[in-house]
């Protein structure tokens, strides 16, 4: 808090006008750090022809995390950079909202043809976590020269995601822009749950 204090030119008892501890500060930030990258998400997302299929998802969402590892420590649960705030209150508050988000839109995929219905949903989500959350969390155990590069890693977690839940079919332009609409307002409820929050800590 003391160097927060330093870097915004006023003394620590100034910024605890603002938030009452160090976890309020921090989640405010979190929060801030959230908000940013939907926004980006939902930029990337509606400028690119394939949409919100899972594989496009799954590329944006690691370049996203390349010039941002607060967002990528939120992700990964990373506890040694985050702590306690890998559980935040409004983690919480906001969690029956983000379980519906994946739900629907894996619904919405499988609907319109743009994953696979031969395997069960239930088991389909893990498959799809899986695959996500290994490619995120492999570098750790290989030699610094056989790491990912940034753009390796999105287009390989793509094609995997695309080799493994999504047809071999050419997607339907009417099926990508009906998920990508359903993701966008599914975000956009995110978003209006969010900066209420975030602007009431910061005003």
């Amino acid at each position: 808090m003391e160097d927060i204090a330093k870097q915004a030119g006023v003394v620590k008892k100034t910024v605890y006008l603002h938030w009452k501890s160090r976890e309020e500060l921090f989640e405010t930030l979190l929060l801030r750090e959230w908000l940013a990258t939907i926004e980006e998400l939902k930029q990337r997302l509606a400028a690119d022809p394939a949409g919100a299929t899972i594989s496009s998802l799954a590329r944006h969402v690691v370049y996203i995390t390349i010039n941002n590892p607060l967002f990528r420590a939120t992700l990964l649960q990373d506890r040694e950079m985050l702590g306690d705030l890998t559980h935040t209150r409004v983690g919480q508050t906001t969690l029956p909202l983000r379980m519906e988000m994946v739900t629907g839109y894996l619904e919405q995929l499988r609907q319109t043809g743009l994953l696979r219905t031969d395997i069960e949903p239930a088991t389909q989500l893990k498959i799809i976590s899986a695959i996500f959350m290994g490619f995120f969390m492999v570098d750790q155990f290989l030699p610094a020269n056989a790491r990912f590069r940034p753009e390796e890693m999105a287009e390989s977690l793509a094609y995997t995601l695309h080799r493994a839940v999504e047809p071999d079919e050419p997607y339907a332009p009417e099926a990508v822009e009906k998920v990508t609409r359903t993701l966008d307002d599914f975000l956009n409820r995110l978003i209006g749950t969010l900066r209420p929050i975030y602007e009431q800590r910061i005003f």
